[in-house]
């Protein structure tokens, strides 16, 4: 075997230059759109328009015209007095911050715009985030080969990189905040490894720092503490030990978590001064959440829209190699896999547990570092059965990658979509290099992330109830009446989605005449459509009611999608906004609901 000791190396060096060339080769002036542009929005925010704290958002928002970033900035939040602030946490525009200025300085020597999103800039953050993918694979190795041969470390890098869903995410996708997590995931347990050998302070701080930076990024990523806290603990015994190093050490364990405060201090700061409180949750959407007490299990591993054993069949294996690390080192199997379970089920508890635009499950890549040593013991297994059974599992890993590789293709040409895959669709295109119309039409319904909306395909829809009004009790008054001045919220109408449709969403056509009987108001009047549940509305829409004149009548009508319901109990609510109290006379008020044929 002496032959094959430097095999990982070498296929790390090969994997880095095939990388990063490609990486490189397509980088383009977007990178920093959706999630990213949230992340990276302190950067400019704070160095190029020297507004920290976020008080004026009208340069994101032309900027935002100007390079179609986004379809809406749903990455900025709103605190009491509804002041803009910072959606996400500043984890990541702290990984961003040194290419930042790198790029900052390369426009200046380059003459290109100083604003946080020309080219240098744009190619600057990718050069960070390839290094932090090449820090991530690099300590990947060296935790494998501390457990395994160098050739089956070799096998494990291969296999994770080539037919995983891996090589979309540690690639094309990098600036996204689950490359950064699969650079700490291995910090994390290196050190653990590194610490319980030697009790060096300086592996302690960066276990302590990797958990809090992961955190930061993404504060249910702390769950990783499991894996150092349980680490060589498979029973009573062993517990009580490690309790006993803790206090032994107890001085690196204070000075590592003051540093952390320290370097989270910012982001504390920010919080108190924009809302009083120095911990505050700015993910404020009551369309997605946690919902701990329903997971999305079996939809997060075989569903047709993202299923991640469906479209990362090779992880079968990465599983199966709990039950041989169960049997041949317990100490190891219950950090691991009891983190794995915690770590999945919050993974699966989350309402959008599609994740976007992702390939196969995104979030799941964080625990690879894991799966990767179960894997190591499944090789081992596997080294001692006889040729044809390892043949075999090398045919069918093979398949795998082909697998893996062509559908990231389809993927990336937008024939595997990344949003609408259905089981029908899935299978219409499965090994297709093109999609045709009549496929397209078996993908979910195509969601509007402009904010405008047309009902426009109306051909697929039927209606299935009509004349819906504000009132139950008087007739009259259903299609025809008055909004008052003295009253800002008026006519108020809440129904179960349940009740409405058995579909996964609704057309909602709202149309009626209205006439002013008071001066023009500034700012006009809303009609609001939105989703309402105990937490607060979303999917929220408020299309202005604007006059030419008063005392003439107008006539309006609105569409409305549905937005990914969280629960069917939630309900579709209607009112009336009237923001300068004006009078308002109302009539022919209808409201049309669509389904799905």
């Amino acid at each position: 075997m002496k032959k094959y000791k430097n095999t990982s190396l070498y296929l790390f060096i090969l994997i880095s230059i095939v990388l990063s060339t490609y990486r490189l080769s397509q980088v383009n002036s977007t990178e920093t759109s959706w999630d990213v542009l949230g992340y990276y929005l302190p950067l400019p925010a704070t160095f190029i328009h020297h507004d920290p704290l976020l008080h004026d958002i009208s340069w994101l928002k032309e900027t935002n015209k100007k390079m179609n970033l986004a379809g809406t900035l749903f990455m900025l939040s709103y605190d009491s007095k509804g002041q803009p602030m910072y959606f996400f946490l500043f984890g990541m525009a702290l990984l961003y911050l040194p290419f930042f200025a790198l790029g900052h300085l390369s426009a200046y020597i380059l003459g290109f715009p100083m604003d946080g999103f020309s080219l240098p800039y744009q190619y600057a953050l990718v050069v960070g985030a390839i290094l932090y993918t090449l820090i991530g694979l690099w300590y990947l190795r060296k935790i494998l080969r501390h457990f395994f041969s160098d050739i089956i470390a070799a096998i494990i890098i291969f296999v994770l990189v080539v037919a995983t869903n891996s090589i979309h995410h540690l690639t094309l996708k990098d600036l996204e905040t689950v490359n950064s997590l699969f650079m700490f995931s291995t910090l994390v347990i290196w050190n653990t490894i590194r610490w319980h050998q030697n009790y060096k302070f300086s592996n302690l701080l960066l276990i302590v720092l990797s958990i809090g930076l992961m955190g930061f990024i993404k504060p249910s990523e702390i769950v990783i503490a499991l894996i150092p806290i349980l680490w060589n603990v498979d029973s009573k015994a062993a517990l009580l030990l490690k309790w006993e190093r803790i206090i032994q050490y107890k001085k690196q364990f204070i000075i590592a978590l003051v540093l952390l405060l320290i370097l989270l201090s910012p982001q504390m700061i920010y919080w108190t001064i924009k809302t009083g409180f120095p911990i505050y949750d700015s993910y404020k959407n009551p369309g997605i959440g946690l919902d701990f007490w329903s997971p999305h299990s079996w939809d997060s591993l075989f569903s047709y829209r993202k299923g991640w054993l469906l479209y990362t069949p090779v992880m079968l294996f990465f599983l199966w190699g709990f039950i041989p690390m169960y049997h041949q080192n317990k100490k190891l199997f219950y950090p691991l896999f009891i983190y794995f379970i915690i770590s999945f089920y919050i993974i699966s508890s989350w309402s959008e547990w599609w994740y976007g635009a992702a390939f196969s499950n995104r979030p799941l890549i964080t625990t690879y570092p894991v799966l990767a040593i179960a894997f190591g013991y499944f090789l081992k297994s596997l080294s001692i059965r006889n040729r044809w059974v390892k043949i075999s599992f090398a045919f069918v890993v093979l398949l795998f990658i082909g697998l893996n590789q062509f559908q990231w293709w389809q993927l990336k040409n937008y024939i595997l979509d990344p949003y609408r895959t259905t089981k029908a669709y899935y299978w219409a295109t499965f090994l297709k290099t093109k999609a045709t119309d009549a496929d397209k039409k078996l993908l979910l319904v195509k969601r509007s992330f402009s904010g405008q909306q047309h009902f426009s395909d109306s051909a697929d829809y039927i209606s299935n109830r009509v004349g819906e009004s504000f009132f139950k009790d008087n007739e009259q008054a259903k299609t025809n009446f008055l909004i008052p001045k003295e009253q800002e919220f008026v006519h108020t109408i809440q129904i179960p989605f349940k009740k409405l449709t058995d579909k996964d969403h609704l057309w909602i056509i709202v149309s009626f005449d209205a006439k002013l009987l008071s001066s023009l108001p500034s700012p006009p009047p809303d009609l609001v459509i939105t989703m309402n549940r105990s937490g607060g509305d979303y999917g929220y829409f408020a299309p202005s009611i604007t006059f030419d004149s008063t005392g003439v009548w107008k006539h309006f009508q609105f569409d409305y999608m549905t937005p990914e319901i969280r629960s069917r109990r939630d309900r579709v609510k209607y009112y009336f906004w009237n923001r300068s109290h004006s009078l308002i006379k109302i009539r022919a008020f209808k409201v049309l609901y669509y389904q799905h044929k």
